[in-house]
């Protein structure tokens, strides 16, 4: 399968020049790796030099990291860029790759990267898309030092909603689907805590639950709430 990568990627483009964007739709066109829920093992060895790596278009994945028996988790969704053989071997760490929900990967291969690195507006994107996740890594660093869990969680929920959320009526919709035993090891907590949390949340009209699962957040984010 393949991908317009214009189509399934507006954002890329949004410097572009209308003209630049119309003459590179049909050309830009990327291979598509389709994921499966359930766990994903990178077993391919180290691309040629020039490949860019795999741009998340749909889906959801979840990325654990495991040292001396502490975990944490990163998830990783639409316009997030991952680079495995980068980010996986280290020799005293272990990563597993979750797919939460179902996967499209574009394959910015040698040709696919040719073609993104003769616009530099194109490149930036995609620097800018790797420079969200290490700024989104920061921040749950940040978080899980936070005391009390009610306050993490918050902080957390907005932080996803302010990469991934949307505005409706007044209130934050994330559209992710999370358990609260994913909720737990992105806030390093157990999950009969976080379900004790959550409670504790929604008493005080803070966060509530839709009914397809999605999350919606009330009122201003912990950090504007305290200013």
């Amino acid at each position: 399968m393949k991908a317009r990568l214009l189509e399934a990627d507006p954002g890329l483009a949004r410097t572009l020049p209308p003209e630049a964007v119309d003459a590179l739709r049909d050309e830009l066109v990327a291979d598509v790796l389709e994921l499966p829920l359930g766990e994903w093992g990178p077993t391919q060895p180290e691309p040629d030099p020039g490949h860019l790596g795999y741009l998340l278009i749909d889906g959801l994945m979840l990325r654990r990291t495991a040292i001396n028996g502490a975990k944490s988790g990163e998830l990783i969704s639409r316009g997030d860029l991952i680079r495995p053989w980068i980010e996986d071997p280290v020799s005293f760490s272990s990563v597993e790759w979750q797919v939460m929900e179902p996967v499209r990967l574009a394959v910015l291969d040698r040709r696919v990267g040719t073609l993104i690195c003769s616009h530099p507006e194109l490149s930036a994107a995609l620097l800018d898309r790797l420079t969200l996740r290490t700024r989104s890594l920061a921040i749950h660093a940040a978080t899980e030092n936070m005391r009390g869990l009610e306050g993490r969680l918050l902080a957390l929920f907005w932080h996803l909603a302010e990469r991934w959320g949307r505005r409706d009526h007044g209130v934050v919709v994330l559209p992710i689907r999370l358990t609260h035993e994913t909720l737990g090891l992105l806030a390093g907590a157990r999950r009969p805590s976080v379900t004790t949390a959550i409670g504790g949340l929604t008493e005080r009209g803070a966060i509530t639950r839709g009914e397809d699962g999605t999350w919606i957040l009330h009122g201003l984010p912990p950090a504007s709430a305290e200013g």
